[in-house]
C-alpha cells in the first residue's frame, strides 16, 4: 500500500511540472513569433525554437507562467536573426 502512494505522489508531480511547463512553452512559442513580427516588420508566423529550461524568477518578473514565457519569448524572437 505504501508503494502505491509514493507511486501516485511521483506521477502526480511529473504531471503537474508538465501543465507548468506547457503553460510556459505555450507563452515562449507566442511571444517569439510575436517578437520576431515586430522586429522583421512582417506578419508569419515562423518556426519556433525549442521552448528553453523555465528560469527562476527575479522580482518584478510577471507571476503567470505563460506570461512569463511570452516575456522571455519576445526577447528571444526581436533578437533573432
Amino acid at each position: 500500500m505504501k508503494k502505491i502512494s509514493v507511486l501516485t505522489l511521483v506521477f502526480g508531480m511529473l504531471f503537474s511540472f508538465n501543465a507548468l511547463a506547457s503553460q510556459f512553452c505555450d507563452g515562449f512559442k507566442q511571444g517569439y513569433i510575436s517578437g520576431r513580427n515586430q522586429a522583421k516588420g512582417i506578419n508569419f508566423t515562423s518556426i519556433t525554437p525549442v521552448c528553453p529550461v523555465q528560469p527562476v524568477r527575479g522580482f518584478g518578473d510577471p507571476k503567470s507562467d505563460y506570461e512569463f514565457g511570452y516575456t522571455i519569448g519576445y526577447r528571444t524572437g526581436m533578437y533573432s536573426r
